[in-house]
């Protein structure tokens, strides 16, 4: 005799759906219509004008007209200095009814000169400048309304969410089983 036992286990099932998120969107949309200022700019260029005239005519450099005056003051007092002196001579001479001798005197006189120096810088005087030119800067403008204005339009953004859940199913596939089951055997157990 024999026994025989089987035994069957239990299988689980699973089955799964899984989540899903979707997501549409429309992006934010930011509008700007300028209109542009006007500046008006009206330069004129500089220019340096520069006169050296009477830095030039400190240091001697003359134009041959002023060198002419110059000369012909220069003559006429020399002129007038000489005269005065001859003058002054002949009145000496006349006097000698002073008891000295005059010609020795004038002789004298003439014979040592006595020159002033002196140290000078030149030019006396510096160039004279003037500085010419401009800028204008005019802004057009209307008190009314901006001339320069920005306009904004603004659309804001849309979001479309779909959420579908996940699912879990748990099923029992098969059973749990035991089987016991007896045999007979041909064997003659009989003495």
């Amino acid at each position: 005799m024999s026994l025989t036992i089987s035994q069957t286990y239990a299988k689980i099932g699973i089955e799964t759906t899984p989540a899903r998120l979707d997501m549409s969107t429309r992006l934010a949309k930011l509008e700007l219509k300028q209109k542009p200022a006007k500046v008006n700019i009206e330069t004129e260029l500089p220019k340096v004008l520069i006169d050296q005239h009477e830095a030039f005519e400190s240091t001697g450099l003359k134009n041959a007209l002023e060198i002419t005056r110059e000369a012909a003051q220069r003559g006429m007092e020399s002129a007038l200095q000489y005269t005065g002196k001859v003058a002054e001579d002949g009145d000496t001479l006349a006097a000698i009814e002073n008891g000295y001798d005059a010609i020795a005197s004038i002789a004298e006189r003439d014979l040592i000169q006595v020159y002033e120096w002196n140290i000078d810088f030149i030019p006396k005087t510096g160039p004279k400048f003037e500085v010419t030119g401009s800028i204008n800067i005019e802004a057009e403008r209307n008190w009314e309304e901006a001339n320069n204005s920005v306009e904004t339009k603004f659309i804001p953004h849309s979001l479309k969410v779909d959420y579908t859940p996940g699912q879990v199913e748990i099923f029992l596939r098969q059973y749990a089983s035991v089987n016991i089951s007896y045999q007979d055997s041909k064997l003659d157990t009989k003495v």
